[in-house]
């Protein structure tokens, strides 16, 4: 009964922890979509989750295995002493009293069971601890568990902080995005290399994006009016007043400057670079 016990258990365990890996991999994907965090960081983050999740998991099996095997000896040592297939007061006393477990010993008890054997119905007496989840947990080492956990947690933060420094990715979490002269575009936000938010008025963050977006960072003028102002026959006024007003935020935020050629386009372009 013992051996089917671990059996039982471990296939419970397994089915647990398949589980749980399945929603934290659904739940690390559907962050990773949000947020377009970084993969080093990320799997960084993953294998310390779930070594600390394997570590606790371990530990918490360990000592539903120990309780257990404590509860089947006192049950066997008690039939020695007792050699009654009656249940008495007196029987789940001794019974008790054998459980070297203190945690245990109050909420042991002892079950009858009837199992099919050889195509007979046969009655047993089984030994069960009566501890729930988390009594077992609380008496289960979880120190490696949460050292773990806490190294994780200590990671995300420090990496957060640092992408967010830098520039990447919006609520401080690291990501993909574009950075060109002190000045990053990620998650349809500007920030600049202190990883602070610019803001732009609706116009001017549509043409900093079609800036961004565009592979030399160089748009025909047409072009522009053509997205921004498409129903206006000659929007080369109002074009230039938006870049007029665009350059003082764009210059203060980076080493990014607009620049224009011959009336035909306009370049958005590093300062540092000749």
């Amino acid at each position: 009964m013992a051996a089917q016990g671990k059996r039982r258990v471990i296939s419970h365990d397994l089915r647990v922890i398949s589980c749980l890996f399945t929603r934290l991999w659904l739940l690390l994907r559907r962050l990773n979509r949000l947020y377009s965090m970084k993969s080093l960081p990320l799997s960084i983050f993953v294998l310390l989750l779930a070594t600390a999740f394997c570590t606790g998991t371990h530990s918490y099996n360990q000592t539903r295995l120990s309780i257990d095997e404590n509860v089947n000896r006192a049950l066997a040592m008690t039939m020695k002493l007792m050699p009654c297939d009656v249940v008495t007061t007196d029987t789940v006393k001794c019974y008790r009293n054998f459980i070297t477990i203190s945690d245990v010993r109050d909420t042991a008890y002892i079950a009858m069971r009837t199992a099919r054997r050889n195509g007979r119905q046969e009655t047993e007496l089984t030994a069960e601890a009566g501890c729930d989840f988390a009594t077992i947990f609380g008496m289960s080492d979880q120190r490696a568990s949460s050292a773990t956990l806490f190294a994780a947690l200590v990671w995300l933060i420090v990496s957060s902080v640092y992408f967010r420094r830098k520039g990447y990715g919006q609520g401080g979490l690291p990501g993909e995005g574009i950075v060109y002269g002190g000045m990053s575009f990620c998650g349809n936000r500007f920030h600049d290399a202190n990883g602070e938010q610019i803001h732009f008025t609706p116009m001017q963050h549509e043409l900093m994006e079609m800036f961004f977006l565009s592979d030399c960072h160089t748009l025909q003028k047409q072009d522009i009016c053509d997205r921004l102002w498409p129903k206006k026959p000659d929007a080369s006024d109002t074009l230039y007043t938006l870049i007029r007003r665009l350059k003082p935020i764009v210059e203060h935020h980076s080493r990014l400057r607009i620049e224009s050629d011959r009336g035909k386009a306009y370049a958005l372009k590093d300062s540092e670079i000749a």
